[in-house]
């Protein structure tokens, strides 16, 4: 579940810098991208935990933040087809930064907290993972939710880099990178 994650989730990321930095003529591009990308990680979610199990530790702790991210996803599919509020988009970041800083704790402190014996990490790849998508999340609160309309360039570039970087980590995955 996690090498798919780290797959798809970067798609929709790409397409949401592409249109901020305004190589994106039409909005309905990033909302078909982000569409599919929300209905992929969905079904990974509802039917992926049955056919394929945890590879991690707890396959309910990976399942909620893919959740999370896939309701990021289909939000901004909404904003880009049908015009809703960005506003809207740029408080939820506000709770998937949050959220985002939990998994980081989790998975990079996580044997300390739960106390699961001796070990220190329970994923450092998807707690980086996890860092690097809270650092998204911070900047489209900004960017939307605040608004700071002089952050589009810099959240745009950003989150080109770092849905690069989780890709790259996706892929170093199906190389062999262990996840867990």
């Amino acid at each position: 579940m996690e090498v798919i994650f780290l797959l798809i989730l970067p798609a929709a990321l790409w397409a949401q810098s592409w249109h901020w930095l305004g190589l994106y003529s039409s909005p309905r591009t990033l909302g078909i991208i982000a569409a599919t990308v929300s209905i992929t990680l969905i079904s990974l979610v509802v039917f992926g935990s049955a056919t394929a199990g945890p590879i991690i530790s707890d396959g309910a702790t990976l399942s909620a933040f893919v959740l999370v991210w896939a309701i990021y996803a289909a939000m901004v599919a909404a904003v880009a087809l049908w015009g809703f509020d960005d506003r809207t988009l740029g408080f939820y970041a506000l709770f998937m930064w949050i959220i985002s800083l939990f998994y980081v704790g989790y998975y990079l402190l996580g044997g300390n907290i739960l106390g699961n014996g001796g070990a220190a990490v329970v994923s450092a790849v998807m707690g980086l993972v996890a860092l690097l998508l809270s650092i998204m999340a911070a900047l489209v609160f900004f960017y939307l939710g605040a608004p700071f309309p002089r952050m589009r360039q810099i959240t745009g570039w950003f989150g080109l880099v770092l849905s690069i970087l989780v890709a790259l980590i996706g892929g170093l995955a199906v190389l062999g990178l262990p996840l867990g």
